[in-house]
């Protein structure tokens, strides 16, 4: 089978997006988008992030309106473990330095934050790829209820 996947690779770092699934005990599987930050270097922790559909469209609207516009755009997630509440941002942004436009995905959770770079075409192509994937991963596993049995 295959499966849709992005991955952004910068000097040291990168971002893969890809469908992934929620599963709970008692309820019904659902499609969800994830995306993972990692460190080329080999060893290092990854940091996940995943997101409802409808978030991944966000995300995609965000990163079209501040290719045009400029800016950066927030997302975060709380936790609550056994270890305490557990904070994720995901960022992705566009700026000006030096001079020159730039874009870039980033991830922060707690003192770990990975910065992704990426050329604008990728950064673009990321959008159309993440609309293009929350509408498919809208989906949530359901099975028709069995009908009683007549004698």
């Amino acid at each position: 089978m295959r499966t849709p996947k992005l991955t952004i690779f910068a000097k040291q770092t990168g971002v893969e997006i890809a469908p992934s699934e929620k599963r709970q005990n008692g309820k019904p599987e659902e499609g969800r988008v994830a995306f993972r930050f990692f460190r080329l270097a080999s060893g290092q922790p990854h940091i996940r992030f995943v997101a409802e559909p409808c978030e991944a469209f966000e995300v995609s609207r965000k990163i079209t309106q501040l290719q045009a516009s400029g800016g950066k755009a927030t997302f975060t997630h709380r936790f609550e473990s056994a270890e305490g509440e557990s904070v994720t941002k995901l960022n992705v942004e566009s700026y000006q330095r030096n001079g020159k436009q730039g874009y870039a995905f980033s991830i922060q959770r707690g003192e770990e934050s990975i910065n992704v770079p990426a050329p604008e075409g990728e950064f673009l192509f990321a959008a159309e790829f993440l609309r293009q994937l929350s509408v498919a991963q809208s989906w949530v596993a359901w099975t028709e209820p069995e009908a009683p049995k007549r004698d």
